[in-house]
């Protein structure tokens, strides 16, 4: 069972492993050694901005008598996922100026201010009265007065990225039964870092298959630990954190396997 342990901003790992030996009769000794790797992933906050979709604002006004205020508001759907956080809208930009007019689009007197807030984009303002006049045959002829504008919110977040680590590789070389890999300091983010390890026996300087693959770890506050069964043997796993003093964001990972009675692995082919 996992216990989530402190939050790493770095790796250290020691593996204790006890030998396995073949002690059928008369058989040739051979040479059984562990090699144990593992990955350390950061993540870390990287603030980003991004264009959204273009909100389009498009106020008409056809009274010849009046002049029109005018007002909309605009709620774009912005940025969701588990790696963002402080997701706002942080400014915009024009798109689509039309060639011999004023930017935006307009025509006649318009007065409008776009305004903004962590979620929305407005626009509000005055239109001058519309333009009319009478055709030859005496018909009304309107020519109204609007304002059009294709905006582009832009918005900034803080994206936690990926960082895995190189991995860090220890070989256990009976009678020895220990191993320290250690993992620089990574960066610092909310999120917690992970951690997977794998175990590979080697025969004879031959890597065999993988005997175990540990699922991801993460850290927290304290130790976070880790059993499994490995046929008739059992591997415990302890990852611990250094929270002060000079190996400050430093992290070990102990690694035990047990049993007996267990043959070598068959090499591989």
């Amino acid at each position: 069972m996992v216990k989530l342990g402190h939050y790493l901003a770095a790796g250290l790992i020691a593996l204790t492993a006890s030998a396995v030996a073949q002690e059928d009769s008369g058989a040739t000794s051979s040479s059984l050694t562990y090699r144990v790797s593992a990955t350390i992933t950061y993540y870390c906050p990287v603030e980003k901005t991004l264009n959204l979709h273009e909100l389009i604002f498009d106020f008409h006004n056809d009274s010849c008598q009046d002049s029109r205020q005018v007002a909309e508001r605009k709620t774009p759907t912005l940025p969701y996922g588990p790696l963002y956080r402080n997701v706002r809208i942080s400014g915009y930009h024009w798109i689509d100026w039309g060639e011999g007019h004023p930017s935006p689009y307009s025509r006649h007197d318009a007065k409008i201010e776009i305004t903004k807030t962590a979620t929305t984009l407005s626009a509000s303002g005055s239109l001058a009265k519309a333009s009319c006049s009478q055709s030859a045959s005496g018909k009304g002829v309107v020519e109204d007065s609007f304002w059009q504008a294709k905006a582009v919110p832009e918005v900034t977040l803080l994206d936690e990225e990926q960082h895995p680590q190189l991995p860090v590789e220890a070989e256990i070389v009976p009678p020895q039964s220990s191993a320290v890999l250690k993992f620089p300091a990574g960066c610092s983010g909310d999120r917690e870092p992970a951690l997977q390890y794998a175990v590979t026996p080697l025969l004879n300087g031959v890597a065999q298959a993988a005997m175990y693959t540990s699922p991801l770890l993460t850290a927290g506050k304290s130790a976070t630990e880790k059993d499994a069964a490995l046929g008739a043997s059992s591997i415990h796993a302890r990852w611990s954190p250094q929270t002060s003093g000079e190996n400050s964001g430093e992290s070990e990972l102990t690694v035990t396997i047990s049993g007996s009675g267990k043959k070598q692995p068959a090499p591989a082919p």
